[in-house]
């Protein structure tokens, strides 16, 4: 939902992590060059917006139940493992979630359920561009997921440990087989790296690409109340304020930055 939100002195942008900085470019404020590529009039040039795109890169598991075994289970998705990764210095970095067991991933005879592997806080940052002057034209989004080393190796262990406790015995009533990643993807580091790379998806927790920081920064779009640098009169309050995804969905967290925000407004800050 797009949404700006005015009064006689302010401009409040609340469109979210995608919307945002699209409606920022478009009306002129972002990076300069990119602006000229597309002949908008540039009203400040503020390189960072677009740039920092955040989210909770994520693969399927995908596993065949046994025959009679229920496919809707409000119990069993509402479990989730978080653990951190070895080697990490970020507690809860990583979560297995069984979250579809009862969503059906692939039609035809031989229908698959999935277990979701997801990296919570990945190193790399993708970049949000303009692709028309146009605001109901959809911007490009360019991921980058997998792209840092660290990123592979942490979404590596997830999918083996997933794959490790598909085979404990507590499964052993409800799977029948794995389906994907197939033992010849888990056969080498190689073999996985191509199979998460051609899996590999978002968890729609798109974040940072207005990212806030100190002026010095200058990636950085918004400052610590919320003011779009470079511009008085022009606030965003959404997760695209983020510097980095939270480790949890955005949900709650994008509402504390819009009541943050309001009592900033308030205090006159």
């Amino acid at each position: 939902m797009m949404a700006f939100l005015t009064t006689a002195s302010l401009f409040i942008l609340t469109a979210g992590a995608v919307a945002s900085p699209q409606l920022l470019m478009l009306s002129g404020v972002g990076p300069a060059a990119h602006l000229r590529e597309l002949g908008i009039p540039v009203v400040h040039d503020l390189p960072g917006v677009g740039q920092n795109m955040r989210d909770h890169p994520n693969v399927q598991v995908r596993v065949r139940l046994k025959e009679g075994v229920p496919e809707d289970d409000i119990a069993r998705r509402a479990v989730r493992l978080r653990y951190t990764a070895t080697g990490s210095t970020t507690p809860n970095d990583m979560i297995i979630s069984p979250t579809s067991l009862n969503t059906v991933y692939a039609s035809g005879e031989d229908p698959s359920y999935s277990i979701s592997v997801g990296l919570y806080l990945a190193v790399g940052a993708g970049e949000l561009r303009l692709t028309s002057t146009d605001p109901y034209v959809q911007p490009s989004m360019d991921y980058r997921y997998l792209e840092n080393p660290w990123d592979r190796q942490r979404l590596r262990e997830g999918v083996r440990l997933c794959a490790r406790l598909l085979e404990d015995p507590a499964y052993k009533e409800i799977v029948d087989r794995r389906v994907a990643p197939t033992d010849a993807d888990l056969a080498s580091d190689e073999a996985l790296d191509r199979w998460l790379l051609q899996n590999v998806a978002t968890s729609y927790h798109i974040s940072g690409t207005c990212k806030m920081g100190p002026a010095s920064d200058p990636m950085a779009v918004v400052d610590q109340f919320c003011r779009v640098h470079g511009r008085t009169r022009l606030r965003v309050a959404d997760a695209s304020i983020m510097p980095d995804v939270v480790r949890a969905n955005t949900h709650v967290t994008t509402i504390m930055i819009a009541e943050r925000c309001a009592d900033f407004i308030k205090q006159g800050c």
